[in-house]
């Protein structure tokens, strides 16, 4: 109880953060994902699953709009300490994904090949009918970025735009320390897969459940509650119904299994399931620029270049870059040189009327 006169102050759940925990929060990668341009309804709802996806490390009510410049996000993005940008775009032919890290890049950008929402994904499914927010961030699970698809050996690694691109991809995920985590609160799972000059990401959701038990059994765990036994003689019953329990009221069908301490650190046998949630995506890797939107290519899928020609290139760029240097001081020498002389003609001006008088 609190004094006489005084507040309540909660301990437990009311922590105050310290120096080590505004440390992991400046480490761990957020996102702006946005919009730019004018997009279809449903480039609108794939970025808010995207979102759903991102969360809890993204804002899910970013105000845009059209006036909104890229330097306003960049500074809110230093303000907030966001690490990344997930940009989508329409033209009239494709619609492109960009994956950028904030500030200075690199910048990603892929052609989005084909697209489902989460609803259009939760629909096709039998049971596994709905998904609510979770708050745990999801694990991140990356495959086929180790072989090179186009040669015939499996053992070949990777060429370099796919390396960066793998390591663009492990840096928006926060870490997870493996040893102090409880299995039980990983909650989703989001794929990127590598597979014939594609990248596919699918997003799951985790649900753990108690392994070589009959259904009605664990129908009554979950629920925290005795079922209606005014019908049937006695508990034994109930569970026969009538008729012998087949081998199909246990759970053959799951991906895995695994020891997890239940709050009585007792070893529990539970068996771990995948439901597809949404939403999926299909993606072609276009453009890689050092920079942010801008800069040197580094890859470009439909122009290629000789290493002579990238060095003139990179040569015109430092030329203009040194160009626009330069006329930025000339004009700000010229903008002192004219505040000198209106303030020099200002107290003239103020010497004559006071000599007048």
């Amino acid at each position: 109880m609190p004094k006489v006169g005084g507040r309540r102050k909660k301990t437990r759940t009311h922590k105050e953060a310290t120096e080590e925990d505004l440390d992991l929060i400046g480490q761990t990668p957020k996102a702006f994902i946005l919009k730019r341009g004018k997009v279809s309804s449903t480039i609108r709802q794939l970025i808010d699953d995207y979102r759903d996806v991102m969360y809890p490390f993204t804002s899910m009510n970013l105000q845009e709009s059209d006036k909104t410049k890229m330097k306003d996000y960049i500074k809110a993005a230093g303000y907030y300490l966001i690490s990344h940008m997930i940009i989508m775009t329409q033209t009239n032919k494709n619609s492109y994904i960009r994956f950028i890290q904030n500030p200075r890049g690199p910048t990603f950008t892929f052609r989005v090949l084909k697209y489902a929402n989460r609803n259009e994904v939760l629909n096709a499914q039998r049971k596994f009918k709905s998904f609510s927010r979770v708050f745990s961030p999801p694990l991140l699970v990356m495959n086929g970025f180790q072989t090179d698809f186009q040669s015939d050996d499996p053992k070949k690694p990777t060429s370099d735009h796919i390396k960066l691109v793998a390591n663009m991809i492990q840096s928006m995920f926060p870490a997870i320390n493996v040893q102090n985590t409880n299995p039980k609160t990983q909650k989703r799972v989001i794929l990127f897969s590598y597979k014939n000059d594609k990248i596919y990401i699918r997003h799951y959701y985790i649900s753990f459940n108690l392994k070589g038990i009959n259904k009605k059994i664990k129908k009554i765990i979950k629920a925290n509650k005795l079922p209606n036994l005014s019908n049937y003689n006695n508990f034994s019953d109930f569970l026969q119904n009538n008729h012998q329990m087949f081998a199909s009221d246990t759970e053959q069908s799951d991906l895995e299994e695994l020891e997890i301490e239940n709050k009585q650190h007792k070893k529990q046998q539970m068996s771990i399931r995948l439901h597809e949630v949404g939403p999926r995506l299909e993606l072609k890797l276009y453009k890689i620029e050092e920079g942010f939107m801008q800069g040197n290519v580094v890859y470009n899928r439909v122009v290629t270049k000789t290493n002579k020609a990238v060095e003139k290139l990179r040569k015109i760029k430092r030329r203009k870059m040194l160009l626009k240097h330069k006329r930025r001081e000339e004009q700000e020498q010229n903008l002192q040189k004219k505040t000198k002389k209106q303030d020099i003609e200002e107290f003239d001006n103020v010497n004559k009327k006071v000599k007048q008088q």
